[in-house]
């Protein structure tokens, strides 16, 4: 299982402005020379193998029901606009921001560590859930975190992509 998951900033009105091919074309696909220069302006995010366990953290805890919970990974229930991929507009990139950034993330992995651990080995990976594990997913969320707080100071939109 080698599923690397993709966030790009975009401008706000680039949503509005860009026909589905082209925003698909604006997301990594892979990491290559492009996605390192992406990444490296801070217009683009990428992780290996976390996705999922990430989305779990944000999502499977009672005490954030929030409905901004589900939009930092997996883009929550929005609109594709053709591109097959979530598009969360400005106003939503602003929520999911605020979320994030009022989250004690480490403790949203611990609390559900053993959610965690039956997802790893429901789902195949290598190594089974541990300590390292959970650090990996801890600084995949903050990394998150500063990647939304980066799109929302700029009014940004984010497309994600989910490769397998």
């Amino acid at each position: 299982m080698s599923v690397d998951h993709f966030w790009r900033r975009l401008p706000g009105q680039a949503v509005d402005t860009c026909s589905p091919e082209e925003l698909g074309e604006l997301v990594p696909r892979d990491r290559d020379v492009r996605y390192d220069r992406l990444a490296a302006a801070g217009l683009a995010l990428g992780v290996r193998r976390t996705a999922v366990l990430m989305e779990l953290a944000l999502t499977e805890n009672g005490l954030h029901p929030d409905p901004a919970a589900r939009l930092p990974v997996y883009g929550g229930e929005r609109p594709e606009l053709g591109t097959g991929m979530p598009v969360l507009r400005p106003d939503q990139v602003v929520a999911a921001s605020a979320f994030l950034r009022g989250s004690a993330l480490g403790e949203l992995v611990r609390q559900q560590d053993s959610i965690l651990a039956r997802t790893v080995a429901h789902l195949g990976y290598p190594a089974p859930w541990s300590e390292s594990v959970a650090a990996r997913v801890v600084h995949d969320l903050r990394e998150l975190r500063d990647f939304f707080a980066g799109a929302a100071a700029a009014g940004d939109a984010v497309v994600v992509r989910e490769v397998q």
